[in-house]
């Protein structure tokens, strides 16, 4: 069930004209909105807006879908509307209105920010090990041939 559904039918192609290849994107999203939300989960609880047997539960099935999303198995589809609509919908068909507390204090801005930023936190560490790697090779073949290589800048 999409967020904004009303009960009303959706023309399709105006539904794959908005929605694009955003789910892409949400798949790639997926782990990163689980471990925001269980990070969320656990400010609920100690703030006893959560019981820690519900913080339990939640984190078990947070820790679910990331398991079947390394499997291949969480897919986010084009009618799925996002990942942060999937995530909910399995909390909520598999923990009842326990699954459904896990937006309370939190908007869905705040679940989208908070899960982006930590993927491109991610990407950034990533990159940077790939240009590290880079570097490192190409001292060990300047070494390894004794081969000083030049830098030019764009004005030679």
């Amino acid at each position: 069930m999409k967020l904004w559904d009303k009960g009303k039918n959706t023309d399709r192609e105006i539904e794959t004209f908005t929605v694009g290849d955003d789910y892409l994107t949400d798949q790639k999203l997926l782990l990163w909105d689980c471990i925001a939300s269980i990070a969320h989960a656990m400010m609920l609880e100690t703030k006893n807006i959560i019981s820690e047997n519900e913080l339990k539960k939640i984190k078990s099935a947070l820790l679910e879908i990331i398991n079947l999303d390394k499997q291949g198995k969480f897919i986010i589809k084009q009618e799925h509307e996002d990942c942060h609509t999937e995530i909910e919908n399995f909390l909520t068909e598999k923990l009842g209105e326990t699954g459904k507390k896990i937006h309370t204090a939190r908007s869905r801005n705040d679940q989208i920010m908070a899960a982006l930023k930590l993927y491109m936190k991610n990407e950034i560490i990533e990159t940077i090990g790939i240009c590290l790697d880079l570097s490192e090779g190409l001292v060990f073949i300047g070494e390894k041939n004794n081969v000083i290589m030049p830098g030019y800048t764009h004005m030679r």
